[in-house]
């Protein structure tokens, strides 16, 4: 039996690292996977290997900033595997370095739209049908940077500042409704994100590693791991809680 045998699953921003091999353990532990990504090629990539791999998967594309999109999105998985009863929140853009009074407010609003409103509007949805189907998981991924923050961050920060704040409400709120919503705060993970601020992986060692007492980044599979844990019905007392996956970046 897998982990997640009999859930219906929706991954955001499948056609990425992280939750691309969240997408790929969820369905082979036995959940059914809607993936979902503004990226048409990588998303399908995703859902092609799930289903090349013996389990049951989609590929739609979706902007989660669009609610009608999203709509559009949740009604497709539920036609096509029943009603949806897990969720892993992925979607990130990318900030530019900024101190607040040099922030450009037409990008702030961008990745707040993409990061936190999105969010809203994708757990809105799926939440509609978990409480139709009476249980659920909710996964949202946020960051370190939402518990300390970089220097000239604030606008991605305060994005992951309230996915936290986010993710305990909607613990709080639907507790009696046999929902369970969580956050996973990845530490430095390799993946080409990375080296959009860095000229190299090691030079990502060289600024973080003082602090990366394991010695060394994350790899996507391990934040795939946390989210199939907080998923699973092994999980099961788990809500409201922020799981930081950061070889104790947050220790001190």
């Amino acid at each position: 039996m897998g982990r997640l045998d009999g859930k219906v699953a929706v991954v955001t921003a499948a056609g990425g690292y992280i939750a691309g091999a969240t997408a790929r353990v969820w369905g082979r532990e036995g959940a059914s996977v809607v993936c979902v990504d503004i990226a048409e090629e990588n998303v399908k990539k995703t859902a092609q290997d799930i289903n090349d791999a013996g389990g049951k998967a989609i590929a739609i594309v979706c902007d989660v900033t669009d609610e009608d999109s999203v709509a559009a999105a949740c009604a497709k998985a539920k036609e096509s595997y029943g009603l949806i009863t897990c969720l892993m929140n992925a979607a990130a853009g990318q900030d530019k370095k900024a101190r607040v009074h040099e922030t450009d407010i037409t990008d702030y609003r961008r990745v707040l739209d993409i990061n936190l409103t999105g969010m809203v509007i994708i757990a809105k949805h799926c939440l509609i049908q978990m409480l139709e189907a009476g249980i659920g998981s909710i996964v949202n991924i946020s960051s370190i940077y939402g518990m300390v923050s970089p220097k000239e961050r604030a606008v991605y920060a305060t994005s992951k500042g309230g996915i936290r704040m986010l993710t305990k409400n909607i613990a709080i709120d639907y507790a009696a409704d046999n929902i369970r919503c969580n956050s996973i705060m990845p530490g430095p993970i390799q993946t080409p994100r990375l080296l959009v601020r860095n000229p190299s992986l090691e030079a990502v060692l060289e600024r973080h590693g003082p602090r990366l007492h394991i010695g060394r980044l994350g790899q996507p599979e391990e934040i795939a791991a946390a989210a199939l844990f907080l998923a699973s019905d092994e999980a099961s007392y788990v809500s409201g809680t922020d799981m930081t996956v950061d070889a104790g970046y947050t220790s001190y």
